[in-house]
């Protein structure tokens, strides 16, 4: 186990021209995973008369799938550990579809139940993308790849923002998710094509990492402040997304259409920030300067977000909060990749232990607003909170070790691999 964590951690694999076509169809799925995510968000004034149910409870078609994230993501990446990353990725990717069910939903619970199955399997596909992409890519463009599948999420989240209200108005709200739900079945079947092929970096034949060297993996000091540093920007993130539609709607008494395009600039905005990110990443070689520097902008542009009833404002904002939402994001993914005698298998616990947490805190972030805002009659309270928890990341850039390739010029390899044993 040791001579393939090192070879993964240190060696470039070879130059495989199929890599692309492996990452074409990786990105197509994040994109099903972005559009499927927050799909309800922009419906939830249409899925409230519907039902009958309140803001709340409605928050449930968010908050369900974050927790299904909580829930699922660890024990995901572990699964794949075992049964292997190719065939646990087809699982995950297999249950986001389950939203082109919803037309047979006869109620409420049942959508919830459909909610639940796509965010499983999300949490099972996220954490192996990274580490299949570790198998596939070179060291040096971990953090570009990183930023492609993060900025593939945002055109989903995006084009479900778009999307959602005008199909709706077409024949009703559940056209949207049925469509949302066709597009991680088409990416599964294009999976199954390409899959066949075997990475440069493929372990298969050895010895799968035992699951207390798994979890090993997840008490190193970088890993813990992974945790920390998504807490608020995800809690954010999921609330903001979730209500912001709703909010323009009933406080500044926007059309729902147009309030739900207002923050579909929101992942527009993070997908040119994780494309530039990535390459930053890259090119600079350090990883903590990302980190800190959107941490301390994210909490501002959250707050320009809601707080001023001035559209051109409102508009800075939301771009904001999209911006420093996600140009850190290729940096943190990468990360978990490059911490000493990292395999793709740990690398994709380490992620998926991040990520996990990061949804604890979105679950019920939307609740809370929505609890909040039915108990007070604002919005402001509750998401005021949120804007200026995402301060986290600021704190974990602060604390972490440097874990890019520029650390190297400051302090030997050999130095950090004693630092290491003796730990």
């Amino acid at each position: 186990m040791p001579q393939d964590s090192e070879r993964h951690a240190g060696e470039r694999p070879r130059t495989n021209g199929r890599r692309w076509v492996v990452e074409g169809v990786l990105l197509f799925l994040q994109v099903a995973m972005g559009a499927n995510f927050l799909a309800p968000a922009p419906l939830f004034p249409l899925i409230m008369r519907e039902y009958g149910v309140d803001r709340a409870t409605v928050s449930l078609l968010i908050a369900g799938v974050t927790l299904m994230f909580a829930l699922f993501t660890l024990p995901g990446g572990i699964l794949a550990a075992k049964i292997g990353l190719t065939r646990a990725f087809t699982i995950g990717c297999f249950l986001m579809a389950a939203g082109m069910l919803v037309p047979l939903a006869p109620n409420f619970p049942a959508l919830v139940v459909l909610r639940l199955t796509f965010g499983v399997g999300a949490a099972i596909a996220f954490p192996v993308t990274s580490a299949l992409v570790m198998q596939w890519f070179q060291p040096r463009e971990l953090p570009i790849v990183n930023g492609l599948n993060i900025t593939g999420q945002s055109m989903g989240v995006a084009m479900s923002m778009f999307l959602g209200v005008p199909l709706a108005s077409l024949l009703g709200w559940q056209l949207p998710l049925f469509l949302f739900g066709l597009v991680p079945l088409a990416g599964t079947l294009l999976w199954l094509v390409v899959a066949r092929a075997r990475p440069p970096q493929d372990s298969a034949g050895m010895a799968p990492p035992s699951v207390r060297d798994l979890l090993g993996a997840l008490r190193e000091r970088t890993a813990l402040l992974l945790q920390l540093a998504v807490v608020g920007p995800f809690a954010m993130f999921v609330a903001f997304s979730s209500w912001l539609p709703t909010y323009y709607n009933e406080a500044l008494g926007m059309p729902l259409a147009q309030a739900s395009s207002i923050v579909g600039i929101m992942p527009l905005a993070g997908g040119l920030a994780t494309v530039l990110g990535g390459v930053l990443a890259a090119r600079l070689g350090l990883r903590r300067p990302i980190l800190i520097a959107s941490g301390a902008l994210l909490p501002f542009a959250a707050l320009a977000a809601f707080l001023f009833d001035n559209l051109a404002v409102l508009y800075g904002g939301i771009v904001l909060l999209g911006f420093w939402g996600s140009f850190f994001a290729p940096t943190l993914f990468t990360i978990p990749m490059e911490i000493h005698r990292t395999s793709p298998e740990r690398a994709a616990v380490v992620t998926a232990a991040a990520v996990a947490v990061g949804d604890l805190a979105s679950v019920a972030s939307p609740i809370l607003v929505g609890a909040s805002t039915d108990a007070t009659g604002s919005f402001l309270p509750s998401l005021t909170v949120l804007a200026l928890l995402s301060v986290t990341l600021l704190v974990a850039g602060a604390l972490m070790r440097e874990t890019g390739p520029g650390a190297s010029r400051r302090r030997p390899v050999v130095a950090l691999d004693l630092l290491e044993r003796q730990r």
